[in-house]
C-alpha cells in the first residue's frame, strides 16, 4: 500500500542508485501510458523535470529555467505575463492523477509534482524508503516574496483555473473507491461548467483531428455595441490558431458565416468538412474579459476539452495563444518551436488603442477603407508602436490604390511605409509581410523580393485564405498559371463558404484563358446557400473573350462607373463595333486622369479595342511614367493580346519585369 509520513517526505536526502532506477523505470511506465500519450510535449516536461531532481540539478527546476530549456524563452522573460510553464505543469498533474486513476494494482512509487513547485515529489511503497529530493524550499524563484506570491496566486486563477490538488496530503491513504469518486466529482464539476476544468474524450478521438473550424465567439454581455469586440476576439483566436501548420484551420470569412445560425455542430462541420469545432462566448465589463471555449470532436458532438479564461484589457491578446497551445496539445498536433514561440509570446497592448483597432477591422471587413484609416490612426495615436494597427493600414492603403480610390505612388508609397514598421515591430505579423509583398509588386516592381515576403507570410501562417489567394495573384501576374491555381484553390479549401474565395477563383480562371471553368464555378457558386460576390465585373470579362458582347456589356453596366469598369467597358464597346460608346469612355477615364491621376491604363484598353495600337502604346507609356498598378497585368490580360506581336510590347514588358 502507498504510505506517506510528512515527516520523513519533506527530508532533503539524496536517493540511492537503486531507487534512481526504479524511478527511471517507472516514468518510462508513466510516459508511455494512455494518460500521456495523447502530449508529447507533457511526456517530455515530465522527463525534463524529473530528469533534473534525479540528477540533483535543482537549480533548473526554476520556473524561468524550466521556459528557457523547454519553452525557448529567455533567461531573463517575465513569468508573470507569460504561463506557458504553469499551464504545462498544472495539465501534467492532472495526467499524473488520470494515471494513477487508470492503472490498476500496486506501483513501487507515485511521482507528484506539489503545487507551487516544480520540484517533484516520489512516494515509494514503504515509509524506509521514501525520499523527496535535496531541494531547496517548494515556493519557485518567481514568487518568492509576497507581493510575488500575491501575483503568482492571481497568475494561477486567470491562467490556471482549475490547479486544484488532487492528491491533496500525503498523509492520506488512497483506496480505488477513493479515488474513483474524486475523479467523480471533477467530472461533475465539468459538467456544470467549472472554470478551467478539462475532461479528456478518447485518444484516438483526439488523435483524428486535423482540421477545426472556430465558430464565432458569442458576446455574452447582452450589449449588441459589444458585438465587435466579440467578433474581434474570434479573429484573433483563428489567427493565432492558423499559425499551427500540422493543422486546417477555417478561414474567418467562412467562420463568420455561421454566426446566429441554428444549424447544429454536426451540420456546420460537414459543409466546411472539418474533424473539430471550437465555440465559446466572451464576457467584458468595463476593464475586465471573461472568455470560455470548448472544442468538440464534430463526428461525435461529444466536447474533447473546455477552458475559461479572466483577463483585463491590457493582457487579453495572450489568451489566444493559450488556447491554440492548448487545443494543439489535446489532439496531438506538434508545433514547431518557432510556431511554440510565436503563440506564447506576449502581447500587452492599451486598451483603448485595441478597441480603435477592433472598429477599424469591422470597417475593413465592410470594405470602407476611409473610415477604417481613420480608426487605425487613432489607435496608432494611443500607441505608436502597435504592430498590428501598421499592418492593417497596410492592407488599407494597398486596396485603396489597387481599386483606383488613391494615387498610385501615395497609395503604395504609404502601403510599403506601414508594412515595414509593422515588420521592424514584430516579425512574426503575417498580412505585414504579405503587404510588403503587394507593394514589392505595385510600387517597386520587385518581383523577386514579392516572392520571397509571401513564402514568409505563408510559414508565418499557412491558413491565411487572404495570403494564399494574393500570393496565387502574383504567381498568375508572372505567368505560374498552373501554380496560381493551385495555390487559390488552397484559399477554396481554407474558406470553402465564403464568396469571396470563390470570386478570387474565378478570376485566376479568367486570367488563365479558361472561360468556360469561370462560367461553370459561377454557375455552381449560385446554387450554394452563402452570401454571393458580385459577379458582374468577371462576367463582363469572360462574355467579352467568349465574343458575347451584349452580355458583356450589360454585366459592365452593372459593374459601377470607377476606372477598371471603364475601360473594360469601352474595350467591350470598341470591339463590338460601337466606337462612338467606346470614345466616351475615354472621356470619361481622361477626366480621371486630370482628376485622380488613375486610368491611363484603362485609356489604352480602350483604344486596343478599337485597333489604334499607335494610342494604345503611346498611353501604356503613360501608364509606366505614372507607375500605373494595370501594368502588373500586362503578361495576362486578355484585353491586350492584340498587342503582344508587336516588340514594344515585349520591352515594356522587360521594363515592367515580368520579361521570362
Amino acid at each position: 500500500m502507498l504510505t506517506a509520513d510528512p515527516s520523513w517526505a519533506r527530508e532533503p536526502e539524496v536517493l540511492s542508485p537503486q531507487q534512481i532506477d526504479l524511478v527511471r523505470h517507472h516514468l518510462k511506465q508513466v510516459t508511455a501510458s494512455h494518460a500521456f500519450a495523447t502530449s508529447k510535449r507533457a511526456q517530455d516536461f515530465l522527463h525534463l523535470i524529473v530528469g533534473h531532481a534525479l540528477d540533483g540539478e535543482l537549480d533548473r527546476l526554476r520556473e524561468r529555467m524550466i521556459g528557457a530549456e523547454m519553452f525557448g524563452r529567455s533567461v531573463d522573460y517575465d513569468t508573470g505575463s507569460d504561463s506557458v510553464v504553469r499551464v504545462k505543469a498544472t495539465e501534467v498533474r492532472k495526467k499524473l492523477a488520470q494515471y494513477y486513476l487508470e492503472t490498476e494494482g500496486k506501483h513501487p512509487l507515485r511521482i507528484e509534482i506539489p503545487i507551487g513547485s516544480y520540484v517533484p515529489r516520489f512516494i515509494f511503497e514503504s515509509p524506509e524508503t521514501a525520499i523527496h529530493p535535496r531541494s531547496e524550499p517548494l515556493v519557485p524563484e518567481e514568487q518568492t516574496t509576497a507581493q510575488g506570491k500575491e501575483q503568482a496566486n492571481k497568475n494561477d486563477e486567470l491562467h490556471v483555473g482549475n490547479a486544484i490538488p488532487l492528491f491533496p496530503s500525503s498523509k492520506w491513504r488512497f483506496s480505488p473507491r477513493m479515488l474513483a469518486g474524486t475523479l467523480l466529482v471533477l467530472i461533475l464539476l465539468a459538467g456544470i461548467g467549472f472554470a478551467g476544468f478539462k475532461w479528456y474524450d478518447d485518444a484516438q478521438a483526439r488523435r483524428g483531428i486535423r482540421s477545426i473550424a472556430i465558430l464565432p465567439l458569442k458576446n455574452l454581455s447582452g450589449v449588441p455595441a459589444q458585438e465587435y469586440f466579440a467578433d474581434g476576439m474570434t479573429e484573433e483566436l483563428i489567427n493565432d490558431l492558423g499559425q499551427v501548420s500540422t493543422l486546417r484551420v477555417i478561414s474567418l470569412t467562412s467562420a463568420m458565416s455561421y454566426k446566429g445560425t441554428k444549424k447544429t455542430l454536426p451540420e456546420i462541420a460537414h459543409e466546411l468538412a472539418v474533424d473539430g469545432v471550437v465555440e465559446g462566448g466572451v464576457l467584458r465589463e468595463g476593464n475586465q474579459v471573461r472568455i470560455s471555449a470548448q472544442l468538440i470532436d464534430a463526428r461525435t458532438d461529444r466536447p474533447i476539452w473546455a477552458q475559461t479564461y479572466a483577463r483585463d484589457m491590457t493582457s487579453v491578446l495572450a489568451w489566444q495563444g493559450e488556447v491554440a497551445q492548448a487545443i494543439a496539445d489535446e489532439i496531438s498536433t506538434k508545433e514547431t518551436p518557432q510556431e511554440q514561440a510565436r503563440l506564447a509570446r506576449a502581447r500587452p497592448i492599451d486598451p483603448q488603442a485595441q478597441d480603435l483597432y477592433l472598429h477599424g477591422m469591422l470597417q475593413l471587413d465592410a470594405d470602407d477603407c476611409k473610415s477604417a484609416i481613420n480608426y487605425f490612426h487613432q489607435a496608432l495615436d494611443k500607441n505608436p508602436n502597435y504592430a498590428q494597427a501598421h499592418a492593417e493600414l497596410a492592407v488599407c492603403y494597398g486596396r485603396m490604390g489597387e481599386s483606383g480610390r488613391m494615387p498610385y505612388t501615395e497609395a503604395f508609397s504609404k502601403q510599403k511605409t506601414e508594412a515595414a514598421r509593422a515588420v521592424e515591430l514584430d516579425a512574426s505579423l503575417p498580412e505585414a509581410h504579405a503587404e510588403l509583398a503587394n507593394a514589392a509588386m505595385t510600387r517597386d516592381w520587385d518581383w523577386a523580393s514579392a516572392a520571397t515576403e509571401f513564402h514568409r507570410a505563408q510559414e508565418l501562417n499557412p491558413n491565411s485564405a487572404p495570403i494564399h489567394q494574393k500570393y496565387a495573384f502574383y504567381l498568375v501576374r508572372t505567368g505560374q498559371l498552373r501554380e496560381a491555381l493551385a495555390e487559390v484553390e488552397r484559399g477554396v479549401d481554407l474558406d470553402p463558404v465564403s464568396g469571396r474565395s470563390f470570386h478570387f477563383e474565378g478570376f485566376i480562371y479568367y486570367f488563365s484563358r479558361q472561360y468556360d471553368q469561370a462560367l461553370s464555378l459561377i454557375r455552381r457558386v449560385r446554387a450554394l446557400e452563402i452570401n454571393p460576390p458580385d459577379w458582374s465585373f468577371l462576367l463582363g470579362d469572360v462574355y467579352a473573350e467568349k465574343g458575347m458582347y451584349a452580355e458583356s456589356i450589360r454585366e459592365f453596366l452593372k459593374s459601377g462607373n470607377g476606372p477598371d469598369s471603364l475601360g473594360h467597358l469601352g474595350n467591350t464597346y470598341a470591339r463590338s463595333g460601337q466606337l462612338g460608346a467606346a470614345r466616351k469612355t475615354i472621356a470619361q477615364l481622361e477626366e480621371y486622369v486630370r482628376k485622380d491621376g488613375v486610368g491611363r491604363y484603362e485609356i489604352a484598353l480602350v483604344y486596343t479595342g478599337m485597333g489604334k495600337k499607335q494610342e494604345a502604346f503611346k498611353w501604356l507609356e503613360e501608364s509606366y511614367k505614372a507607375h500605373d498598378v494595370g501594368l502588373i497585368y500586362l503578361r495576362i490580360d486578355p484585353c491586350l493580346d492584340p498587342l503582344r506581336a508587336d516588340p514594344r510590347f515585349d520591352d515594356l514588358v522587360r521594363r515592367v519585369g515580368l520579361a521570362q
